[in-house]
């Protein structure tokens, strides 16, 4: 989800009025899953803190809600405006179309309209959805959106933003001299642009510093590494 167009607040109510004529008579959305859906789908290019994702290609959330919901903007409101962003991509936006379809693409509107500039930590069963979950080093790389960017074959994703992962097992240790393929690895997830691979771009690739604990990174590092 990599663009958000602010709307004029004349054209909200008619955007809100649509989807709540289309949601009628279906169930809650789940922000659990909204949760877990936005940080594998959209926190690779947004910021939203109290996802704990750090996108740098699309908007920050946090900040392009703010103004309108301290001026009075209800939180329905803000769920309406991102679905409709989810459902019609502008035209030459990098953000893909049909990201997230369906109850998914409900539920990722509602967890962003829930958790856009609001405070604090996520709680309970909403704490554990997304990478705060993940464990195993495919469910920290699902979980952390790292297919949205980069091609890995094993985990059956083909993103093109980033480099593709599937030589990085020959690649790692040969790209910065004196550095193990672990450590070169560790460092791409905790300081990304200490080493830019040639053809991509600095600052794409959010740092996972404070947001991936030791044993997570080190899961990732041997799930990416083959070991």
């Amino acid at each position: 989800m990599s663009t958000l167009v602010k709307a004029p607040l004349a054209a909200l109510s008619a955007v809100v009025l649509g989807l709540s004529l289309a949601a009628c008579g279906r169930e809650e959305a789940d922000l659990s899953n909204g949760k877990a859906e936005f940080v594998q789908k959209c926190g690779s290019c947004h910021v939203l803190e109290r996802a704990g994702t750090q996108g740098q290609t699309g908007p920050d959330l946090d900040s392009a809600f703010r103004a309108a919901l301290r001026s009075g903007m209800d939180r329905d409101t803000v769920q309406g405006v991102v679905r409709d962003q989810i459902a019609n991509v502008r035209r030459g936006s990098t953000m893909p179309e049909d990201l997230v379809t369906g109850e998914d693409a409900r539920d990722v509107a509602a967890y962003v309209a829930y958790a856009t500039d609001r405070a604090g930590e996520d709680q309970g069963a909403l704490a554990q959805a997304g990478l705060e979950g993940a464990t195993s080093g495919r469910q920290i790389f699902i979980a952390a959106g790292c297919g949205s960017c980069h091609v890995l074959s094993k985990a059956g994703t083909n993103g093109t933003v980033g480099p593709s992962l599937d030589d990085l097992p020959q690649a790692a240790g040969e790209r910065e001299p004196g550095m193990s393929p672990e450590e070169y690895v560790e460092q791409s997830l905790l300081d990304p642009d200490a080493y830019v691979v040639q053809g991509y771009q600095p600052g794409v690739m959010p740092s996972f510093e404070g947001r991936l604990d030791e044993r997570q990174v080190r899961a990732l590092v041997e799930y990416l590494l083959g070991r």
